[in-house]
């Protein structure tokens, strides 16, 4: 009996579906994948159409069920962390992102930045320091300052011990993400 070499799957997690063509986004992404022995599994891949008079919340649950189920059916997940529509990462990729954790995924998490969330944060609003020494927003709010990309539930240290990240603790994009990943899974595989 012969066995085959495992083949790894990497959910690509990321607001790249929101670009005009995601499609490109997409085989860059699985490219990349593919030269350090991955399988990349984009969200689209599961595309989900509208049915004829479907409410839009319908078919938004179906796309969710759908992404959802492709991360079940990976091995880890490749995270673009970057900043979207704001100083912080797309709601939709951090969901996932912890979704994939809870399913005991590792999440290899990386940004196009290496400014920290506080960094991001002040060029977006103005902060100011408390009586405490806390940075605030405008409306008061607290703004983090553990010194990381992103909030702290999005960094993992445990993931980051197979490549370099960034000052920040996520990778300094999709190819040092990709490349940490690859070395995970030799760490994986029998000798």
């Amino acid at each position: 009996m012969t066995t085959g070499k495992k083949v790894w799957r990497a959910y690509l997690a990321g607001p790249e579906v929101f670009l005009p063509d995601p499609a490109a986004a997409a085989e860059s992404l699985r490219a990349l994948c593919a030269r350090h022995g991955i399988v990349g599994v984009f969200p689209l891949d599961g595309a989900v159409k509208a049915a004829p008079g479907e409410p839009p919340a319908a078919h938004a649950a179906r796309i969710r069920a759908a992404n959802l189920d492709l991360i079940r059916a990976t091995d880890l997940v490749l995270a673009n962390a970057s900043p979207f529509r704001g100083p912080s990462a797309d709601d939709g990729t951090a969901y996932e992102m912890g979704f994939a954790t809870a399913l005991g995924r590792p999440v290899f998490a990386y940004a196009d930045t290496d400014a920290s969330l506080l960094e991001r944060t002040g060029a977006h609003f103005a902060l100011a320091r408390d009586g405490g020494g806390v940075w605030r927003d405008p409306e008061g709010r607290m703004v983090e300052d553990f010194g990381l990309g992103a909030n702290l539930m999005l960094t993992d240290p445990v993931v980051r011990a197979w490549g370099v990240a960034g000052p920040h603790g996520l990778y300094q994009g999709a190819e040092a993400a990709v490349a940490a990943a690859a070395a995970w899974i030799a760490a994986q595989s029998p000798a």
